[in-house]
């Protein structure tokens, strides 16, 4: 394989193509520029799927070449180069990003960042995708080891392909076929699927598609086909090789300026990057000195190409603690840090990659390799696990009085506030959670992924929790500020007796129309149309939202229930939360950090309370529609106080203005009296008792 411009491997000599050195640079060139928060590259994310083009095509390469050569390929030598070649920099950049976030970033962050070291046994995509699902994270900071996510994907698919390999030469050795004809329709296979794949999933749940690997195979696939057509592409014209080449970038330039975040992807949309990047390595196949390959081969992109995978595991990590550690950068100072990945993958590339990618010692002897790389992750998962296993736990549940602590007289018919429930409130820990697990302390009806995700507009019905077999209904519509009372209306749901369905959509109000994503117009009209349709209506509807208002939602909502209410279905409201506040000059960016960074003073936490408490949109809805309220706020922000972050024990918020599940399931018995005083529920208030509390986790 020739090129206008070869770049030797120190290993065997063997010329490398300048121009997919220089489509190397291309690609890492536009994912730093992107996440150095350059405009004009709104799309340079889909850099990455250019590498995987690139790896596919180069490592089937390599092993068609050594199938054609000794008619098999050896795992240990293949698994063996790969350890060389790709964990030396990733282990470096793991302990350094380590030492460093350990001291940068937010204590709440450091079990995430722990969990994240599994990027170094190359599943943390996978890791990711789970956490992505959890819309409740409104501040929940990006990791700094989350770029990994790539490299993840791409060694699934090196464990896999080359065992298709070997499958294809047993087969065909068996049915006399040809070997490269049967991996071939055995990987073309596998490609459609996941091509096909991808687009479903990306359609219907885009935060866990980003990142899985099942949606991305089939752009290694891509790349990987390429290579059985390469001895038909020798021959191909320079005239064709010239248009190729000059389409294939225009493609890839034209995608990273037209796509933005707001593009689902993969997708269908990834074809463009995927199918440029295969026109410019099939153009470049027979060395022609074109344009295109001239360009691409000049020495600095070849340079820079050469350092791409450093500078791709450099950037991230350098950027994400800059700004963990001084907020919003300028452009000079994202530019320094551009400066700087380079420099550390320089480096990186010389004193680590390559003398121990061409260590003669190791390279003769896989085992070494494959040792020496297993027990450098072994070491570094060790002590992320010891750290892991030494933090604190949600498991046990807490006996924190939490609100109870507010009640003046717990035997009284009506609960009242203390005279100073100031008293109640927490000025030091423990606190339970432990403000560090805030944003895990979340319901558990997400588990069951029954808090339905961006991209999916169908209400589930098998998402039903309480007394399922009950021909008494209970229903919730409404976002996640509704969902974190979930444990205590499934509680309230086993007392009184309900079949508890839930409705629940992230980030989607209870409307019919009016909101910004038409899909969360289309999920609420829905709803009203099933619970419209029920031979037996629901004993009751309760809504609420943690949405801003606007006209057209408001009139959406009232609309919705409105419908409901005049077929007379009752619908309740539960008022939404107060919302912390952070001043602009805290040396904190949420309330639980703030219980962190001030745990022997939590009252330095305490935030003034908006008025009116709650939410406007929730409050004009229901007096319009002439709805009963439920509102919870004087046992989260008791009137004439300042709100504060912990009471009686328990820490009030998480993610955002969400409230704990710990805090929620303390506010049971509040919840049950409410919806008994606006008839909801049966039960007679005195037998509800402050300790009606369900137990936590692990109790």
């Amino acid at each position: 394989m020739t090129s206008p411009s070869p770049v030797r491997a120190a290993t065997n000599h063997r010329p490398l193509r300048g121009d997919i050195e220089g489509l190397r640079a291309v690609a890492v060139g536009t994912v730093l520029l992107y996440h150095l928060h350059v405009p004009w590259v709104p799309g340079g994310f889909a850099g990455v799927d250019v590498f995987f083009v690139i790896s596919g095509f180069l490592i089937t390469s390599l092993l068609l070449r050594e199938v054609m050569r000794t008619g098999t390929v050896s795992l240990s030598d293949f698994y063996a180069r790969r350890a060389r070649r790709l964990l030396p920099a990733a282990s470096v950049v793991i302990v350094a990003t380590l030492v460093a976030g350990w001291l940068v970033l937010p204590a709440r962050t450091r079990p995430d960042l722990l969990a994240d070291v599994g990027s170094t046994l190359y599943v943390v995509n996978w890791v990711l995708a789970a956490r992505s699902v959890d819309y409740l994270a409104e501040d929940v900071d990006p990791s700094p080891l989350q770029h990994y996510w790539s490299l993840s994907v791409e060694e699934q698919f090196y464990v896999v392909w080359p065992l298709l390999i070997l499958l294809a030469v047993l087969v065909a050795g068996r049915y006399r076929l040809r070997r490269g004809r049967v991996a071939f329709v055995l990987l073309a296979a596998l490609g459609v699927t996941s091509l096909v794949w991808s687009v479903l999933r990306t359609g219907s749940e885009p935060a866990t598609a980003y990142f899985v690997t099942t949606t991305r195979l089939w752009e290694l696939a891509a790349g990987a086909l390429l290579a059985f057509a390469v001895p038909r592409l020798r021959s191909l014209p320079r005239g064709l090789s010239e248009i190729g080449v000059l389409v294939g970038l225009g493609l890839i330039l034209l995608g990273m300026v037209v796509f933005s975040t707001a593009t689902p992807w993969p997708g269908s949309a990834a074809l463009l990057p995927v199918v440029g990047s295969v026109l410019v390595i099939a153009a470049g196949v027979p060395g022609h000195p074109t344009l295109g390959n001239r360009l691409l081969s000049l020495p600095p992109m070849v340079w820079i190409g050469g350092l791409s995978y450093a500078i791709y595991l450099w950037h991230w990590p350098v950027v994400v603690l800059a700004e963990a550690r001084w907020g919003e950068l300028s452009p000079t100072t994202l530019a320094g840090l551009g400066l700087l990945s380079v420099l550390l993958a320089w480096a990186t590339k010389h004193l680590v990659e390559d003398p121990i990618r061409f260590q003669r010692s190791l390279a003769a002897a896989p085992w070494r390799s494959l040792v020496a790389g297993g027990a450098t992750m072994a070491l570094i998962c060790t002590a992320a696990l010891v750290g892991l296993l030494t933090r604190p736990s949600l498991e046990g549940g807490t006996s924190a009085p939490g609100p109870a602590a507010l009640v003046a007289d717990p035997d009284a018919p009506a609960w009242e506030l203390r005279d100073d429930p100031s008293s109640a409130f927490s000025s030091t820990g423990p606190l339970s959670p432990d403000p560090i697990l805030a944003t895990k302390d979340v319901p558990g009806y997400y588990a069951d992924d029954c808090q339905i995700q961006e991209g999916d507009p169908e209400p589930r019905e098998d998402c039903v929790y309480g007394q399922v077999g009950s021909t008494a209904e209970v229903v919730l519509w409404g976002d996640s500020k509704l969902g974190q009372y979930f444990t205590a209306l499934e509680a309230i749901a086993q007392d009184e007796g309900w079949r508890l369905t839930t409705y629940l959509k992230s980030a989607c109000a209870p409307t019919v129309a009016g909101a910004q994503e038409e899909e969360c117009n289309e999920f609420g009209r829905t709803v009203v149309d099933r619970i419209l349709a029920r031979d037996v209506p629901p004993e009751a509807v309760i809504v609420s939202t943690g949405n801003t208002a606007t006209e057209e939602l408001e009139a959406g909502m009232l609309e919705g229930v409105t419908a409901l209410r005049d077929a007379g279905v009752p619908v309740v409201v539960l008022q939404d939360n107060a919302a912390p506040t952070v001043p602009e000059d805290a040396d904190y960016d949420t309330a639980y950090d703030c219980a962190v960074e001030h745990a022997d003073d939590l009252r330095t936490c305490d935030f003034p309370p908006s008025e009116p408490r709650g939410s406007e949109l929730l409050g004009r809805v229901a007096d319009e529609a002439q709805l009963p309220v439920v509102d919870l706020n004087r046992w989260l922000c008791p009137p004439g106080n300042p709100c504060p972050v912990a009471i009686g024990g328990i820490l009030a918020y998480r993610q955002g203005s969400h409230v704990t599940e710990t805090y929620a399931r303390a506010l049971t018995p509040f919840l049950h009296r409410a919806l008994v005083d606006v008839g909801v529920a049966a039960a007679e208030p005195s037998s509800i008792a402050l300790e009606d509390v369900p137990p936590g986790p692990g109790s």
